[in-house]
């Protein structure tokens, strides 16, 4: 009996992870000499490059992290003795900029789905600050966590409701399908603090960003998809989502949440006037 024939979308999705595992290895193979480079330039504090690399290009790794510091400081206004949840927190990215920042009447909680991140911030930052917490979620994500206990859709956060006044998801919903990231706006209003903020990234597509996509200025393009979300990859949605930006604020009118801020454009869609990348939202409760 002849074997049955593989789809396309299956052998696509197979090359994907067969590239992925190779850029792996690559990485993990220079691992001793990042060492040495980090050590040289005061940077030994970093994380491994195979960890930096799975937040994002590594060319970025320090400059986006004080970018967001930025943006937590001026424009969510977080103070030194406030509780902060970091979700997709990766290899501690922002948590190296908070530990300076952090009193220890303050406190933070990073979770990820990525074991190996999470496992290194509990080795090395938790080990300097005691108020600074790691914790993996295995939450399942087609492209980085395919298989997990959990879905995400549905998943819950095993903390108390009101207990963060600061929850930030940066490059979290850039990356998630539409129930999910209904889900996690749910449980951001669960968790928040009744004066609490959240501070979240999207690709928002509007009318603005329509006209520049004509005009061939949107440096990411969303080819695929219907409806209220539109992705990058045909054959990996999950690398890279947009949404449609009347769908976003139906959300979160949904869950009681609103905006605290005029929405802060990127300059992903081709915008002059953008304050970052990515679209960036200040959340508050309504």
């Amino acid at each position: 009996m002849d074997a049955a024939p593989v789809s396309s979308s299956a052998l696509n999705q197979n090359i994907i992870k067969l590239l992925r595992s190779c850029r792996h290895a690559a990485l993990l193979a220079l691992v001793p000499l990042d060492y040495v480079a980090r050590v040289v330039n005061g940077k030994a504090e970093l994380p491994p490059l195979h960890l930096r690399r799975y937040v994002g290009p590594l060319r970025s790794f320090e400059a986006s992290g004080a970018e967001f510091m930025g943006h937590l400081r001026t424009l969510a206004n977080l103070r030194a003795d406030e509780r902060v949840l970091d979700i997709g927190c990766g290899c501690g990215q922002m948590a190296l900029h908070l530990e300076q920042y952090l009193d220890q009447k303050g406190s933070y909680v990073g979770v990820d789905i990525h074991g190996p991140s999470i496992r290194w911030c509990q080795r090395n930052v938790s080990k300097r600050r005691d108020n600074f917490e790691f914790a993996h979620i295995d939450v399942r994500n087609l492209a980085f966590n395919p298989v997990a206990k959990h879905a995400a859709e549905s998943y819950r956060f095993p903390y108390d409701s009101c207990s963060f006044d600061l929850i930030l998801l940066k490059s979290v919903f850039t990356h998630m399908r539409p129930g999910e990231v209904d889900n996690y706006l749910r449980e951001v209003a669960r968790l928040m603090k009744n004066d609490g903020r959240c501070l979240a990234t999207f690709f928002l597509l509007n009318e603005q960003q329509a006209r520049l996509a004509r005009e061939g200025k949107n440096a990411l393009p969303f080819p695929y998809g219907e409806g209220v979300w539109r992705y990058r990859y045909e054959h990996s949605p999950e690398s890279a989502v947009a949404y449609d930006e009347t769908y976003v604020l139906e959300l979160l009118d949904k869950h009681g949440l609103a905006l605290k801020t005029p929405i802060q454009y990127g300059h992903w869609s081709g915008r002059d006037d953008a304050l970052s990348f990515q679209d960036i939202l200040l959340l508050g409760k309504k």
